[in-house]
């Protein structure tokens, strides 16, 4: 058995009745072996809420409404967000984040905020506004150039009085605001609320990575970047973050009874905030003032524009489920120092909601201290149980351990359908949509296309012309002419010279190593189809158009959607969503909480729903009753919706929905991971 296969599935017995020759079985979409410290719940209400405009209103409601505890676990936190914005005015919009979690407080409700701090990295990702560097400049607390504001922050100047007719502007007005807010809630000043700062474990994340019973490709130690000082291991395992996002209210009032609990991918930071609309330009998100998207770049900074759309979800849950989600946050506050509540207890209340025919849920972690990978076990196990279409949208889509699993399970289901008389050209197609963004830092590009050539879609990150060299599989073909090259010096060599010039033996370097171990599939051309495993494969990213500001001629009128969901739909019949990426840091080395559901009737609303935002309702994209043929058309209709927008792009057109082909022609030599 390869080592990629998790030892996940319990064993079950079912009889076949002698007469019929029939039998009724269960698919096992949750890790029933893990369900001793991850409890499978029932009749859970489930709701599902689609990016930030939609999710944060739901939150600040349900934060509005609270009456005992407020439990919030954040990557990271800005106070001077605005949940909910309902005009294009200045700072601030409406009611911020901070101000929410103080007024909270004041009504004696119990706030308690566990953020991911260290300090090096917090700063470089600035997650926690005010107090880790400037929402503007980007720039951070100990630079040379600290600004009032930063000194603000660690208590070497006092805050400027906020006056009538301040003649700061609503940007400095919002970081004077951030940095007092941090001054106050980390010096006890606002009764009722307590912060506590949790960083990454080396050793247990180094301990989890070399797990045995869940391998997984360790690290590169080498081709680092940054002159040396930057490698892969590095990243994962001496800067581990704390990746989890979820929100619980009121667990144990009225013994549960008014329970209400997040599970999420979005991030509590203003640049998380976008409409479904994902519209080019919008005073409603935050302006780029950093110049981090291509467009800012191009517009310069005498232009101002707001920063890339953005997509992602969120779970809203009310029942059993919350138990496992509060075990988990009561675990993590007192390994940081935090105490529980007076009576605190991880017991199940006895009166958390219940509905009638609700969802089952299960809750999956990665968490190191605890050894805990049930997420990876969740994507392993329901991926290999995938039949008809896998839907998988993720921000880092680079852990081609999970694709050799999958593409493992397809071969046994392939030999079982032919062992059972199935002719291949009838045996059932598996079909794969991938969503995901160009990736973020150059460093992740190997490992990404690592993934897409394993998946046989490796001309995606090629050049377009095949007569000019060029993207990441020109590094590939680069670095094995140099071996071969080298191999062919050294035999031309005598064993005399060979002895006095070591230096000169081959070497196979890093890159070349790993795409040995990457096999890329061999092709149907007319169909697309994965021969030998009866998959078919379409790897899409979502970009939004200009429709209206006129822009320099040097400026794209397309930008991209930076997709930042970790979701998986599987046959209308499993989801998980939350917080983990589909990469080794989030499968073995950070922590993070997902959410697992086989409510197949939210499985097919969510799927029509979000294949249906996507495609614009283009022809059949939304896949109707999710059936074999409504999902083969629906793939079709993919791939032809993304080439009429490519072709559209390239002709400066308008678009229809948000989907083009992924495509990315960068060539690094260098991994981050």
């Amino acid at each position: 058995m390869s080592d990629t296969v998790l030892k996940t599935h319990n064993s079950n017995t079912t009889h076949v009745d002698l007469n019929s020759r029939n039998c009724t079985a269960t698919v096992q979409w949750f890790c029933e072996l893990d369900k001793a410290k991850h409890p499978i719940t029932q009749d859970n209400q489930l709701d599902i809420y689609m990016c930030g405009q939609q999710s944060f209103a739901e939150i600040a409601k349900d934060i509005a409404a609270a009456k005992e505890t407020l439990d919030l676990i954040c990557w990271g936190f800005d106070p001077g967000m605005e949940l909910e914005r309902k005009d294009n005015s200045a700072w601030p919009r409406g009611w911020v984040f901070g101000s929410m979690l103080t007024e909270a407080a004041g009504r004696d409700v119990k706030v308690r905020l566990l953020v991911w701090y260290d300090r090096l990295p917090s700063y470089i990702q600035n997650n926690l506004v005010g107090y880790t560097g400037d929402q503007r400049k980007g720039y951070l607390i100990d630079s040379p150039s600290t600004s009032a504001e930063d000194a603000m922050a660690v208590g070497l100047q006092p805050p400027l009085p906020v006056l009538g007719n301040d003649p700061r502007s609503p940007e400095q007005l919002r970081q004077g605001f951030c940095v007092q807010w941090w001054r106050e809630a980390l010096h006890g000043k606002i009764k009722n609320l307590e912060v506590k700062f949790r960083k990454g474990n080396p050793d247990a994340i180094l301990k989890s990575l070399k797990n045995p019973a869940s391998p997984e490709d360790m690290p590169s130690t080498v081709a680092p970047s940054h002159g040396g000082l930057i490698n892969e291991y590095d990243l994962i395992v001496k800067n581990g973050t704390h990746h989890q996002k979820t929100v619980l209210i009121d667990y144990a009032r009225e013994g549960g009874a008014k329970a209400v609990g997040y599970v999420m991918g979005l991030n509590s930071t203003s640049d998380y905030w976008d409409t479904a609309e994902h519209l080019f330009d919008t005073p409603l998100r935050e302006t780029d003032w950093v110049l981090k998207s291509d467009t800012a770049k191009a517009l310069g900074a005498t232009h101002r524009i707001s920063r890339d759309p953005l997509h992602d979800y969120v779970s809203r849950i009310r029942g059993a489920a919350l138990q496992d989600v509060h075990n988990n946050f009561l675990t993590a506050w007192v390994r940081a120092k935090g105490q529980p509540h007076p009576g605190e207890s991880t017991a199940l209340p006895p009166s958390l909601p219940k509905v009638a025919g609700g969802s089952r849920i299960q809750i999956v972690r990665t968490q190191p201290e605890e050894g805990d990978k049930t997420i990876k076990n969740a994507y392993f196990q329901a991926s290999g149980l995938a039949r008809n279409y896998l839907y998988i949208e993720n921000q880092y889509f680079f852990y081609e351990r999970w694709v050799r699993h999958l593409k493992e399970k397809r071969a046994e289901f392939t030999k079982w359908s032919c062992a059972a008389g199935v002719k291949p050209r009838d045996a059932k197609l598996l079909h794969l949509f991938v969503v995901m963004p160009s990736p973020e830092d150059d460093g992740m590009v190997p490992r990404t296309y690592d993934m897409v050539k394993s998946l046989g879609e490796g001309q995606s990150m090629t050049g377009i012309d095949p007569r000019k060299p060029d993207g990441q599989k020109s590094v590939i073909e680069a670095a094995q002419e140099k071996y071969n090259n080298d191999v062919v010096a050294w035999n031309k060599m005598t064993p005399q010279q060979q002895m006095e010039e070591p230096g000169m033996t081959p070497v196979k370097g890093w890159l070349l190593q790993t795409s040995e171990r990457v096999q890329e599939p061999v092709k149907n051309p007319k169909t697309g189809e994965i021969k030998a495993l009866g998959l078919k494969v379409l790897i899409g990213r979502l970009i939004t158009h200009n429709k209206g500001r006129p822009l320099p001629k040097q400026v794209s009128n397309y930008r991209q959607i930076y997709i930042h969901s970790k979701l998986m739909i599987i046959d209308d019949s499993f989801i998980t969503l939350g917080s983990a990426n589909m990469n080794l840091r989030s499968m073995a080395g950070d922590s993070e909480i997902n959410m697992v559901t086989d409510d197949a009737a939210k499985a097919a609303e969510l799927r029509r729903r979000v294949w249906g935002q996507h495609s614009g309702g283009f022809g059949e994209c939304h896949g109707d009753d999710g059936g074999i043929t409504a999902i083969a058309n629906a793939f079709e209709d993919w791939q032809e919706l993304m080439r009429k927008n490519d072709d559209s792009v390239t002709a400066h057109g308008s678009i229809t929905g948000f989907l083009i082909p992924f495509h990315d022609t960068r060539a690094i030599t260098f991994r981050h991971g």
